[in-house]
């Protein structure tokens, strides 16, 4: 048993050695995993760390976390990249390349690491791009090739850097190296106008002209063109054009833009020097702005300022002055800038505009000689023409006219306007019927309307005119031209609708009218609607006489003071006819009282019916005949003929006073009885506003005047002359009617000059005109 015991003690003894044994040999692996454990734990909260410190923007933190976590994980390449990653956040790029090939040795995922090396080229690419961006400002072209030339290389599908280079490079005169460059940027963005338009740059350099002419009309033909790139690549290519000699191609290019560009302007001043002959242009790389290239996918172009034609400063001053209607100071811009310029054509033409509006036609003359000596043109001729006919220079103007019209290379409109001119109408007016292509737009029946009326077909030009108005081309400024027009056709009703329209538009602020000239208006609008009317007159005066209008009224005699009193009632029944109207009447005329004792009231009335008519549009003369008749009068014919002549015996608005002339003269016989008579007077004096509305004016003047009597009591001739005083107050007038009524009271004292005292002594007038 104790043997047994003993045994057992020795085995558990062995046993124990041997699990100590065993004990000492595995602890050291144990130990060594725990380690590893430990490690790849803190690696893996440093990489955290750097993470969430890149995510704050916080490259420095995410840099030295990320250099922790590779020293405890070097075989983890997502570390190294993470550090990559934070270096070229940092402006590292150097230092991004070495941990990327770090990254590169150690395992992971390959699709990270393309993107590391891409965001890596990128980087550089960027750098490469800036450091060109700012030698091109610093002057220095070469350095800013061989930056671009490093980003294309990076950044191979970057078509901002090629553009840029291709920028660099024309600066640079590397027109071949420009041409591949700008291929391959047309590649990259087909659809652009910019790679395209420095292409052909490129190619003028090279001597391609034909081929640099398609890029840029490619160019501008590319969809999606905004209104400001098409001003800017139409810029560029009549600058090409102009580097060509080609000014037709340029003035072409230019003509799509306004007259108000100054960039446009002062290419066609460069287009037109030397009588049309394109002046010679150094031509310079288009301005380039990519800074919106992420957005557009392309960049813009800046066409190269172009030195200004000495004079031109005063050109444009020039025309901005003719734009305000500032003609003097137009005018003196204008010679200052052909002075500077001889040799520019259209800034002759523009003096001779000036000159025109400034009222100096022998001037305007000169400069149209001017221009024309530069290059003549039927146009100048034809407006030539026209100066020296103003200037009463017919001979020169007919040479003009015959020159212009064997051009042929005028309009229609302007052949016909110089045939009228000629005198040859009738071949006018037939061109004028041969060429309705042009009138079918309304611009075009508007230019035929006054063509029309200047050649004096007055129912043409109301048509034209009515045409242009009922297709929408009738502006507010044609609107008293279309009146004028249906006035002389005798067209009442439209003539006033016309006028309406004006003073509506003079109002609503679409028409710009002088107050005195929109009173004219309204005074045509009156006189033209008008289609009846009274006049009434009461008269004290020495002895009998002659009424103006009324005749031989009889009723007292020479020196005897006599009242008397008329009236009459007149109807348009054909209207206003352009002043050429037709009037029936019916007037009567009653002594009131009488000195010596003669005929008063009923038994003195003398009334008459009849017409009159005013032939001449021009003129007042007025051819009238009537039947006299009362209770103490023969029944007689009586036929008038009267003159008048006014000046200033309407309203101003425009002035408180203003010299006032009034001149009439009638004769008349009545047939039956052989009686004859006859007026002449005048007044002359000034009128002046006497009241705050403007309506009241007091006329004081000089009269002058003789009556004719055959059948007269005393001498059949009397004259006399004296100072007098009127006073008139306008009435009846709305938006569209100057006054059309008013009453006038006149007081004169009148010396006796020849014959009996009837035109001696007080004479008092009150008239009524409704």
């Amino acid at each position: 048993m104790k043997q047994q015991q003993r045994k057992a003690l020795a085995l558990a003894a062995v046993l124990a050695l041997s699990s100590l044994a065993a004990s000492a040999q595995t602890s050291p692996g144990a130990a060594a995993r725990g380690a590893g454990a430990r490690g790849a734990q803190a690696a893996h909260a440093a990489a955290d760390a750097g993470y969430k410190a890149y995510d704050r923007r916080d490259y420095a933190g995410a840099i030295a976390a990320a250099q922790r976590a590779v020293q405890l994980a070097p075989q983890r390449r997502d570390y190294w990249l993470l550090l990559a990653q934070s270096q070229l956040a940092s402006g590292q790029p150097d230092a991004a390349e070495q941990s990327l090939a770090r990254a590169a040795a150690a395992r992971g995922d390959d699709a990270a690491l393309a993107r590391g090396r891409a965001d890596l080229a990128r980087a550089r690419a960027q750098a490469a791009g800036d450091a060109m961006y700012k030698a091109l400002q610093a002057g220095d072209v070469k350095a800013a090739v061989a930056q671009g030339s490093e980003a294309v290389r990076l950044a191979p599908e970057s078509a901002a850097y090629r553009l840029v280079l291709v920028h660099a490079l024309l600066r640079d005169n590397q027109n071949a190296q420009a041409d591949r460059v700008a291929t391959e940027a047309i590649a990259l963005l087909p659809e652009s106008a910019a790679p395209l338009a420095m292409r052909g740059y490129a190619r003028q350099g090279l001597g391609r002209g034909a081929d640099a002419d398609a890029d840029l009309d490619r160019a501008l033909q590319q969809k999606g063109l905004s209104s400001a790139a098409q001003r800017e690549i139409r810029l560029l290519a009549a600058d090409l054009a102009l580097a060509q000699g080609n000014s037709r191609r340029a003035m072409d290019l230019l003509q799509a833009l306004p007259a108000s560009d100054a960039d446009a302007t002062a290419r066609r001043e460069l287009a037109q020097q030397a009588g049309g002959a394109a002046a010679t242009l150094a031509l310079r790389a288009p301005g380039i702005d990519c800074t919106n290239v992420a957005a557009s996918q392309t960049c813009t172009l800046q066409a190269a300022g172009v030195p200004p034609t000495p004079g031109f400063v005063h050109a444009t001053a020039a025309y901005r002055a003719l734009e305000e209607r500032d003609a003097q100071r137009a005018l003196e811009q204008a010679r200052l800038a052909t002075a500077a310029s001889p040799a520019s054509r259209d800034w002759h033409l523009m003096h001779m505009n000036a000159a025109l509006a400034a009222g100096q036609p022998a001037e305007a003359q000169r400069a149209a000689t001017a221009a024309l000596a530069l290059r003549p043109d039927a146009q100048t001729l034809a407006q030539r023409a026209s100066i020296r006919r103003q200037a009463g220079d017919e001979v020169g103007a007919r040479a003009d006219a015959e020159a212009a019209l064997q051009s042929g290379d005028l309009p229609a409109a302007t052949r016909a306007a110089l045939l009228a001119d000629l005198g040859r109408t009738r071949e006018a007016r037939e061109l004028l019927a041969s060429a309705p292509a042009g009138a079918a737009t309304p611009q075009g029946r508007l230019d035929m309307a006054y063509l029309s009326a200047r050649i004096g077909d007055d129912q043409a030009a109301r048509a034209a005119f009515a045409q242009a108005d009922a297709a929408g081309g009738l502006p507010p400024s044609s609107l008293m031209d279309a009146g004028y027009a249906s006035m002389r056709a005798k067209q009442d009703d439209e003539a006033v609708a016309y006028f309406k329209r004006a003073v509506d538009a003079v109002n609503g602020l679409q028409l710009k009218m002088e107050p005195q000239m929109l009173y004219d208006t309204r005074r045509q609008i009156a006189e033209v609607s008008r289609k009846w009317g009274v006049l009434a007159s009461i008269t004290s005066r020495n002895g009998s006489g002659v009424a103006p209008g009324f005749g031989a009224v009889g009723g007292g005699s020479p020196g005897q003071r006599v009242a008397q009193a008329g009236a009459e009632v007149y109807y348009r029944p054909w209207g206003f006819r352009n002043g050429q109207f037709v009037e029936v009447f019916a007037r009567g005329f009653a002594t009131l009282d009488s000195d010596n004792g003669g005929a008063t009231g009923g038994d003195s009335f003398s009334g008459a019916v009849g017409a009159r008519w005013k032939p001449l549009t021009a003129q007042n003369l007025v051819l009238s005949l009537s039947r006299t008749f009362g209770p103490n009068v023969n029944d007689d014919w009586l036929a008038q003929i009267g003159w008048s002549w006014d000046h200033g015996t309407d309203l101003r608005v425009d002035r408180r006073s203003w010299w006032t002339t009034r001149l009439y003269a009638e004769a008349g016989r009545y047939l039956e009885n052989e009686i004859d008579y006859g007026i002449v007077s005048a007044m002359l004096g000034r009128s002046y506003v006497a009241s705050a509305d403007g309506r009241t004016v007091l006329f004081p003047h000089l009269f002058v005047g003789a009556e004719y009597a055959s059948d007269a009591p005393g001498d059949n001739t009397a004259a006399g002359a004296g100072p007098g005083v009127s006073l008139r107050r306008w009435f009846r007038e709305d938006t569209y009617n100057a006054p059309r009524s008013y009453w006038d009271v006149t007081v004169q004292y009148r010396a006796r000059l020849s014959g009996d005292e009837r035109m001696k002594g007080l004479f008092i007038n009150g008239l009524l005109s409704y």
